[in-house]
């Protein structure tokens, strides 16, 4: 995996192992693996012990719930930081309301609400902060390891000159230094990313520019050499030009400092929030018991007025296909490094699972109208194998990201050029896919039992796999790769017992993983076996 193309952590179980261990100790974690981190999952499990619990069983739920921050999980942190509410707490919300449907039982609805208050309460404009363009949103702003690293560069008296980014995963950690170049009135930048994942052997993540230039006509203005040396390898500098009217000019005072991390909103984050915030809603407007109590009821309305405005804050970053499809892009500048682009499915699947539970909530059409656009873009990418599995690529086939694009495009700032991004989707980012496609069943939008039966098959028939005669999964929906690192996160399948054609071995099997990952209290664990209850009752 390109590290500057998916700059995050690789499974659910690294998302949100990072926030189980803390700062500190993930900003460790960064340096011995990368940043991607991929196929090398810190899984939280505890010292090595036969685990014979039953994690299909409410006790086993309530013990890893309590066990985690005493059952407060994640609700009090904000999103700031590695995203510990779209990678963390999401995946606790989600759990509850799968309890909530499993056992039928108020406590859980109970438990979502107060979770559910405390981050709706964390909401940018309730805290009064702002995200890079000085907006303060109805939404949870991102920012490291997910950003651009960005560094303003002044003039002698202090006024902002020139603009730095890079691309690079955790790109706080990047060290520029400008300083007088070899030739006389010329600058120097130099730049270093310490990850050692980052510096191979003899090739390491850095990169000197000498002799540059302030003025725009000469062959050496930094933003065109910049421009022209950059390289995805390296730590991917480019540079824009701040002075309101470009010219030879004064060249930047001397630095030694880090990069910052531009707070931005991110589709994939506000869909993970904001999705069992939807289902809440849901769930109570479509049960005549639960309307009955005024405030589940006025609840549910605040819930689906908050979902529904946060889902809106990406709403100028929809894209439209030829085919009647949509999906989630970034606008060209913005502190990303596939600013310009398409985004992977899990972006705007997980978006369309926020608008797939609001269209079943309530009345308004436009609900139903975006889901299906972003449904249909996501369906019609999946191929229908003849074994009766499907497979499909972690970006949308006809999107710039799958083909890449090169510096004459003009598609990115940040990403001057990147090579085609054609790799297949993995078990991980795949499960948001799943309870999408599941979503979108229950709510009539195009996905088909035969569909849903088609994705059943793929993982019993292609996912689940075997290693030293215990079960694990593949790396990739196709069926390739063997690992032990998406043995929690293949839970989030199990939408797909219904249609299975044998559900009691699937649960089986995800229940042995489980256990074989002897799971300690955490977000990933706790929806594990949040799911193993809802698919142990609900699915026959």
């Amino acid at each position: 995996m390109n590290p500057d193309r998916e700059p995050v952590p690789h499974t659910k179980e690294d998302h949100v192992t990072n926030k189980i261990f803390g700062r500190r100790q993930v900003l460790r974690g960064a340096v011995l693996t990368g940043a991607g981190l991929a196929g090398l999952p810190l899984l939280g499990a505890a010292p090595a012990r036969a685990d014979t619990a039953d994690y299909t069983t409410r006790a086993a739920f309530d013990a890893l719930d309590l066990g985690f921050n005493g059952g407060d999980g994640l609700k009090n942190e904000t999103n700031e930081s590695f995203g510990q509410l779209g990678w963390g707490e999401s995946y606790i919300l989600q759990a509850y309301l799968l309890m909530y449907e499993a056992h039928g039982d108020t406590h859980y609805l109970d438990k979502a609400a107060d979770h559910i208050d405390s981050v709706l309460a964390n909401r940018d404009h309730l805290r009064g902060v702002t995200d890079w363009k000085d907006r303060s949103l109805p939404g949870w702003r991102l920012g490291h390891p997910y950003s651009c690293g960005e560094l303003f560069l002044t003039d002698a008296s202090g006024d902002r000159i020139l603009r730095l980014r890079s691309p690079r995963a955790y790109s706080t950690l990047i060290q520029v230094t400008v300083g007088e170049g070899t030739a006389p009135g010329t600058f120097k930048l130099y730049a270093k990313h310490p990850l050692p994942s980052f510096n191979k052997p003899g090739d390491p993540c850095e990169e000197t520019h000498d002799n540059l230039s302030m003025d725009p006509s000469s062959p050496d203005y930094v933003i065109r050499r910049l421009w022209d040396e950059f390289s995805v390898s390296d730590v991917g500098l480019t540079a824009k030009d701040l002075r309101p009217q470009p010219g030879p000019g004064p060249n930047p005072a001397p630095l030694a400092a880090t990069m910052a991390a531009p707070y931005f909103h991110s589709s994939v984050h506000t869909g993970q929030i904001t999705y069992p915030i939807a289902k809440y809603a849901r769930l109570v407007a479509r049960s005549p018991q639960l309307r009955r109590s005024r405030t589940l009821r006025a609840r549910a309305a605040d819930y689906y007025e908050a979902a529904s405005t946060a889902l809106h804050i990406h709403d100028d970053e929809i894209r439209t296909t030829s085919t009647a499809g949509a999906l989630y892009g970034y606008h060209k500048g913005d502190p990303v490094n596939l600013d310009g682009s398409d985004l992977p499915h899990n972006y705007s699947t997980s978006m369309a699972r926020g608008w797939l539970e609001l269209a079943m909530a309530g009345r308004d059409p436009h609900p139903r109208v975006r889901a299906e656009a972003l449904v249909r873009n996501f369906r019609d990418d999946i191929r229908r194998l003849p074994d009766g599995t499907g497979s499909w690529t972690y970006y949308w086939t006809g999107g710039d990201c799958y083909r890449g694009w090169t510096r004459e495009s003009g598609i990115s700032e940040n990403m001057p050029a990147i090579g085609a991004g054609t790799r297949g989707e993995d078990i991980s980012h795949g499960h948001i896919e799943v309870t999408m496609a599941v979503t979108a069943h229950q709510a009539g939008v195009l996905f088909s039992t035969p569909d849903l039966r088609m994705l059943a098959n793929t993982l019993t028939r292609k996912v689940f796999k075997t290693q030293d005669g215990r079960p694990v999964t593949s790396t990739w929906v196709d069926g390739s790769g063997v690992t032990t690192g998406y043995r929690q996160i293949v839970a989030g399948w199990l939408g797909l017992a219904p249609f299975a054609e044998d559900r009691t071995a699937m649960i089986g099997t995800v229940h042995q993983m489980i256990r074989d990952t002897k799971p300690a209290p955490g977000p990933v664990t706790i929806y594990a076996a949040a799911w193993l209850n809802w698919a142990v009752r609900t699915s026959r």
